[in-house]
C-alpha cells in the first residue's frame, strides 16, 4: 500500500510535468536514475539492471497516478535473476504504484530452455508475482534488491571430465527481438 510519503513523491512527479500533462509526447526530465524511480513506485531497485544507456517516463493517466516508460540499453542484455534474462535494447510497458503492465522486451529463460515473454509484474506485500506469456511465479523482493549488471550474452561453462573450466562458450538459442 502507498504510504503518505509515497503518495506525495508521486504527486511531484506530476508537479514537474508541464501544463500539457495530457500529452503522451512529454518525457519528465528528473534528478532521479531509474533505480531510485523504481523504488518511489513500490519496487525493488534491482528490477531492472545496469547499465542502462537511457530511461524516458511520460504520464499515461492521473487516477491512479500512471505512467509509460521506455528504457534503453546500448545493446542486448542478459542478467541472472531465479532464471537467465533478456532484456532488448528497448524495453517498454506502463507503471503505476506497485504494478507493471504490458511490458514489451523482456524474456525469460525458463527451467525447459524456452525464452518466455514476461507481461506484468505486481507488488503483494514483500513478494513479486510476475505474469509470463505462459505462467504466473512468485518470489520474495529481497531477490530484486540489488542491481545486478548486464552481460553481452548468456555463457555456459564447458567443464572437461575432471571438472575442470575449459572455456566459456555463448549458448546458441538467445532469444532474437522482434521489436
Amino acid at each position: 500500500m502507498a504510504t503518505a510519503s509515497h503518495i506525495l513523491l508521486l504527486l511531484a512527479l506530476v508537479a514537474l510535468t508541464p501544463s500539457t500533462f495530457a500529452s503522451r509526447n512529454v518525457n519528465l526530465n528528473l534528478n532521479l536514475n531509474l533505480h531510485q524511480l523504481l523504488q518511489l513506485l513500490g519496487f525493488p531497485p534491482g528490477l531492472i539492471p545496469d547499465p542502462i544507456e537511457s530511461f524516458a517516463i511520460s504520464p499515461a493517466g492521473f487516477m491512479p497516478l500512471t505512467f509509460d516508460f521506455t528504457v534503453r540499453f546500448k545493446k542486448p542484455c542478459y542478467v541472472q535473476y531465479v532464471y537467465l534474462n533478456y532484456f532488448a535494447p528497448v524495453f517498454t510497458g506502463r507503471i503505476t504504484y506497485g504494478k507493471i503492465t504490458g511490458m514489451k522486451g523482456h524474456k525469460d529463460q525458463f527451467p525447459s530452455g524456452e525464452w518466455i515473454d514476461m507481461y506484468d509484474v505486481t507488488v503483494v506485500g514483500q513478494k513479486l508475482v510476475f505474469k509470463f506469456a505462459t505462467a504466473t511465479v512468485t518470489y520474495d523482493r529481497a531477490l530484486f534488491e540489488e542491481v545486478k549488471t548486464c552481460k553481452d550474452g548468456p555463457a555456459i561453462a564447458i567443464a572437461d571430465h575432471s571438472n575442470e573450466l575449459i572455456s566459456n562458450e555463448l549458448i546458441s538459442q538467445l532469444p532474437i527481438s522482434a521489436e
